[in-house]
């Protein structure tokens, strides 16, 4: 199944998720076409899953994101993953294709509404966490802080699809965004 997954991936990445071809992701995964069909019984259902994969990679970062000491050099290394290389590239790339598909697709957007309800949840529990830890004040509401770094990391994430270059830039500006918001120290 992670055979095909990968392959998919790598078509609707290039491709996108609707030029992309069952054929096309059979010859990209290596694998027959009726195997892709044993595993998923649409397309759809491989978006989906795919989707959801997206999904928890991105509460994995969260999470990680959330357990450094908030320096500039933690936060760059978890970054760098995706500012700073092809398979982070082409995760931006992905992560348009996927807000296009809700755009479109009822389904996929209560699945990413869905998603969102609970990131925010478990990000408000991190916030609090780290302000039981001492590393932030009291005084920060969980939701501002939420509201205000999802809008610049999905920001510069959009950015990133048009100016891969620029990945290092880029961490230095949410770095800075992220600073600002928790009032760290310099």
């Amino acid at each position: 199944m992670t055979q095909i997954l990968n392959g998919a991936r790598k078509c609707f990445v290039q491709r996108g998720f609707h030029a992309s071809s069952i054929s096309e992701i059979s010859a990209a995964a290596g694998v027959s076409i009726a195997n892709i069909y044993q595993y998923f019984p649409s397309k759809e259902a491989l978006i989906i899953a795919l989707i959801e994969l997206d999904l928890q990679r991105h509460r994995s970062l969260i999470s990680r994101f959330w357990s450094t000491d908030f320096s500039p050099k933690a936060i760059e290394e978890l970054l760098a993953d995706i500012f700073l290389t092809p398979e982070g590239h082409a995760v931006a790339v992905l992560r348009a294709e996927i807000a296009s598909e809700g755009a479109r697709n009822p389904h996929v957007a209560e699945l990413l509404r869905d998603s969102e309800t609970g990131l925010i949840g478990s990000v408000h529990s991190l916030i609090r966490a780290a302000q039981r830890r001492g590393q932030i004040s009291n005084e920060l509401d969980p939701d501002l802080i939420t509201e205000r770094l999802s809008l610049v990391f999905e920001g510069l994430m959009r950015l990133y699809l048009f100016s891969p270059a620029n990945g290092q830039k880029l961490i230095e500006q949410y770095y800075r965004q992220f600073a600002d918001t928790l009032r760290l120290r310099p």
